[in-house]
């Protein structure tokens, strides 16, 4: 009889096993990655024999897109020989990376600090300013028009040279250059035999200029000045040839809407800042789509283009930049965002009805939402229980309704991971969401006659978070040899 009880004693400890996996969901709009992350810490243990733990199914896509669902299977499996009470619940962190409010004056000299991290480079932010805000370098990589090889030889078997054109001659395509660098040295070749004014010894002489020839500003090293020695050309360039040799802005000028004589021909701007150390090209804070036009374009009222004063037929006046305007480089920037309750956190929004979390950052156009699909979610001896937490809506925890004996494992409470359709591309850049599962365990006891203990035997068996719960008697009866089916009620 004394060894039975010391035996009993032994066996009403409580064990507490916490464990954390952490699975990590990445998105991007013209890049997206995705890691996994898979991680067992604080585990506690009273003998070898004791442990539940989180099994996962789950592998990443190459990349993520709004609407797209990912198969995520979550459940907790007992590999131990002690039964066990089980709960999870679930949480998560996100890091965000987006376009910044712009800060950054074009018009300055600017400092860069080369990236080192591939994930950023992927989506051209090379260069930053070293404290997690990071430039876009526009692309000099020479791209194809892929229906051009069908047009080498045309009808009269002329020999066609297929078009190739990059993202900086995209900036320049309105091919007028309307503001550069003082004393700015830059060149281009030209498209066809030209008379232009070329400098010799401070002289301009009226010379016939071949096509193909590089001309370029007194400060620029062609041999062909079309200026003199400190003073800046503005009118038509080369769009496809053309490149700047000062560092600095450069702004250029396209026609969007050609009216008649006597009325005043509307325009748009785009530019780029020049780095002729590292012979980079960085992009500007643009206006995407302005004017259902191109993506680089300059937000109206930046640029006042002169128009009160009436240029002759060939003269193009350099624009100016409105008082209390400012062209701003483009710049992304990258934070954490954690789990919580206000509009600065990651908001975690229980959804009984159709059993998921609905995950959200963000309002409006940028907001980014991810569902996190569950199932099992009921009464039955197989499913989980949801208790509301006290706190905000991600504090719900999930009681399984049964107790998971040794080398037996739980129905799976996470089933799939959604990145909503209503997020849109402007919502982020690229981003990475870790969903957090949390797992929490007791081991079922019993009394001196070898029968199951219904309750679990730790009062007040308490998150982090601060929900509670209790279990109640359904289809087992106190003393029964075996737990078939357990009630959740939360706590008072």
């Amino acid at each position: 009889m004394t060894n039975t009880k010391k035996k009993s004693a032994k066996e009403k400890r409580i064990l507490v096993a916490s464990i954390i996996v952490a699975a990590t969901i990445v998105a991007g709009s013209t890049f997206a990655w995705f890691t996994s992350k898979d991680e067992v810490t604080n585990r506690l243990s009273a003998s070898a024999k004791y442990d539940v733990s989180i099994a996962e199914d789950f592998q990443p896509p190459e990349e993520w897109v709004p609407g797209q669902t990912i198969n995520k299977d979550v459940s907790a499996v007992n590999t131990g020989n002690v039964d066990a009470f089980v709960r999870m619940w679930l949480g998560g962190q996100m890091r965000l990376l987006n376009e910044d409010t712009p800060s950054v004056d074009a018009t300055s000299n600017v400092s860069f600090t080369a990236v080192n991290d591939q994930k950023l480079i992927d989506l051209g932010l090379t260069y930053g300013t070293g404290n997690n805000v990071y430039y876009r370098e526009l692309s000099q990589k020479q791209i194809d028009n892929p229906k051009d090889e069908a047009h080498k030889t045309d009808a009269n078997e002329n020999t066609n040279q297929p078009a190739t054109f990059s993202e900086v001659q995209s900036v320049q395509a309105g091919g007028v250059l309307v503001y550069a660098p003082e004393k700015a040295g830059y060149t281009w070749e030209l498209e066809q035999a030209t008379e232009l004014p070329i400098y010799t010894g401070g002289t301009a002489t009226m010379t016939n200029v071949a096509k193909g020839t590089k001309v370029g500003t007194g400060n620029s090293t062609a041999e062909n000045k079309i200026t003199a020695t400190d003073t800046n050309y503005f009118g038509a360039i080369d769009a496809s040839t053309f490149k700047p040799e000062t560092t600095g802005l450069y702004i250029f000028r396209r026609n969007v809407a050609e009216t008649a004589d006597g009325t005043e021909n509307k325009y748009e701007y785009s530019g780029y800042y020049y780095d002729a150390t590292l012979n980079k090209y960085f992009a500007l804070h643009n206006e995407i789509g302005a004017n259902g036009h191109s993506d680089y374009v300059l937000p109206a009222g930046t640029i006042n283009d002169n128009s009160t004063a009436t240029p002759s037929k060939d003269q193009v006046l350099p624009v100016t930049i409105n008082e209390g305007k400012k062209v701003y480089l483009y710049t992304a920037s990258e934070k954490v965002i954690n789990t919580g309750s206000t509009d600065n956190d990651l908001k975690w929004t229980y959804d009984a009805t159709n059993k998921k979390f609905v995950v959200t950052y963000g309002t409006g156009d940028k907001a980014v939402s991810i569902d996190v699909n569950l199932d099992n979610i009921g009464d039955g001896a197989e499913a989980w229980t949801a208790i509301s937490g006290t706190a905000a809506d991600h504090t719900t925890t999930f009681y399984y309704n049964n107790d998971v004996e040794a080398g037996d494992s739980t129905t799976k409470l996470v089933d799939s991971v959604k990145l909503s359709e209503n997020t849109k591309n402007g919502a982020y850049l690229a981003f990475d969401f870790d969903l957090d599962v949390f797992l929490d365990s007791v081991q079922v006891t019993m009394d001196e006659a070898g029968n199951e203990n219904f309750e679990p035997v730790k009062d007040g068996w308490t998150v982090a978070t601060g929900d509670t719960a209790t279990a109640a008697k359904a289809e087992a009866t106190v003393g029964a040899p075996e737990i078939n089916t357990i009630t959740w009620t939360a706590a008072n």
